[in-house]
């Protein structure tokens, strides 16, 4: 039975950048479907049944972390995986009291994003470039709705409300608009210089 995989973020661009990636390196994987909001993702991953949810933290309404700590409490048959552009040194901590069972940041996608579902799929959890061991996980408290509420509206803006990045959301999707004749992979293709020579790939997952 193939591996099945939900994606939740709620930009249309990095969903599309996940699939990619997950698409070329494992093709036997099931793209099961993908939600733009932790209330979607709760309730796809009940209908669905997949083995491993990617998910975004930062996300208008529920955040990925509340959805999490749903999930886990529901004890849904599921793995989860944290995805975010915020780096922190409590971070790890708070993916892991919110139940869910690894962390990988936007700006290492191509390195850690299909390493990690693996670890995720052998029962292991993995956080950061060094994969944990279950026990890590299972150790921490769980955690509660003052400290879901304070990472929500603290540590983990919304996007939607912060003009500045709307502005910068708007500049990157107009730029993914435009250069499409050069591909698309979760990175902006590099483009040909006036020497014929090639500039290095820039990651765009990593500024949502």
């Amino acid at each position: 039975m193939a591996t099945k995989i939900l994606i939740v973020d709620d930009h249309e661009i990095v969903r599309e950048g996940i699939r990619t990636l997950i698409t070329r390196a494992r093709p036997s994987w099931e793209i099961v479907g993908e939600a733009s909001s932790g209330g979607q993702a709760i309730e796809m991953s009940e209908t669905l049944k997949p083995d491993v949810i990617v998910l975004d933290i930062t996300m208008p309404g529920m955040s990925g972390l509340e959805a999490a700590s749903k999930m886990a409490a529901s004890r849904l048959r599921c793995r989860v995986l944290m995805f975010t552009m915020h780096e922190s040194e409590r971070l790890s901590g708070e993916v892991r009291q919110a139940g869910a069972h690894g962390l990988v940041l936007k700006s290492q996608a191509a390195r850690d994003l299909i390493r990690a579902i693996d670890f995720l799929l052998s029962g292991g959890t993995f956080f950061g470039s060094e994969p944990a061991t279950e026990k890590d996980a299972s150790d921490a408290p769980p955690l509660d709705s003052t400290k879901l509420q304070s990472a929500r509206n603290c540590r983990e803006p919304i996007v939607a409300s912060n003009e500045a990045n709307r502005r910068r959301v708007k500049r990157t999707l107009a730029a993914f608009r435009a250069p499409r004749l050069y591909g698309f992979d979760g990175f902006r293709s590099s483009k040909p210089s006036r020497q014929g020579k090639h500039s290095s790939p820039t990651p765009l997952l990593s500024r949502f």
